[in-house]
């Protein structure tokens, strides 16, 4: 190898080094074959020790069927295929230990088909994007719309013109039916009735206890 092409070669290994997001390149069976970047600590775990291992040496079967399908069907259909998963350190054999995010983490994967090479296996370039924070605002966003709504439901209201009547003070339903303003505020909102006298009245109806 030349001067020049161990330079380029140095070159392109500090540029992949300094990738935050890991590529991993798969065969179709699953096998990792390269790991590129990841350098970002905070998001990710060093995954070369996974080279030369499949994706099922080190993964429960479920998870790695699934993930195998996903190069599958990339694979198949020769065209990029999208995919969320979560998953922690601790389901994968060999980084339990290793320095990285702690717990679940989110993940959406950019599945992408390499151009057939003559014998050689098929490959994809799976890009893992840490979506953790996004996926727990959108999981709080949803909680909060669903707490709006149940509150909406909950929550009874008075609107439009509502005819009373001027003497006895009783109220016509959209049946027509006159009711008791008590009776008509306990089936339409949401509040607590309870009985009193007013100064007024007291003065008008109860004399001896206005203290005039």
């Amino acid at each position: 190898m030349t001067n020049c092409n161990k330079l380029e070669s140095r070159i392109e290994r500090a540029i992949f080094s300094a990738v935050p997001e890991p590529f991993f390149v798969f065969d179709e069976e699953g096998r990792y074959l390269q790991i590129i970047g990841g350098s970002d600590r905070n998001l990710y775990h060093d995954g070369t020790h996974l080279v030369g291992k499949y994706i099922h040496d080190v993964i429960e079967k479920n998870m790695a069927d699934a993930f195998v399908d996903q190069i599958n069907k990339a694979l198949v259909s020769d065209s990029l295929r999208t995919y969320v998963y979560s998953l922690a350190a601790s389901d994968v054999a060999g980084s339990e230990k290793l320095p990285g995010p702690a717990g679940k983490q989110w993940f959406e994967a950019h599945i992408s088909p390499v151009k057939q090479i003559e014998g050689q296996a098929r490959m994809v370039v799976w890009i893992a994007f840490n979506i953790t924070r996004l996926h727990s605002a959108l999981a709080e966003k949803q909680h909060l719309i669903e707490d709006l709504q149940k509150a909406s439901k909950e929550i009874k209201t008075l609107k439009g013109i509502i005819p009373i009547c001027s003497h006895c003070k009783k109220i016509r339903d959209d049946k027509g039916f006159w009711n008791q303003l008590e009776a008509y505020l306990f089936e339409h909102s949401e509040a607590d009735l309870t009985h009193s006298i007013c100064p007024g009245c007291v003065e008008k109806h109860y004399p001896e206890f206005s203290g005039k």
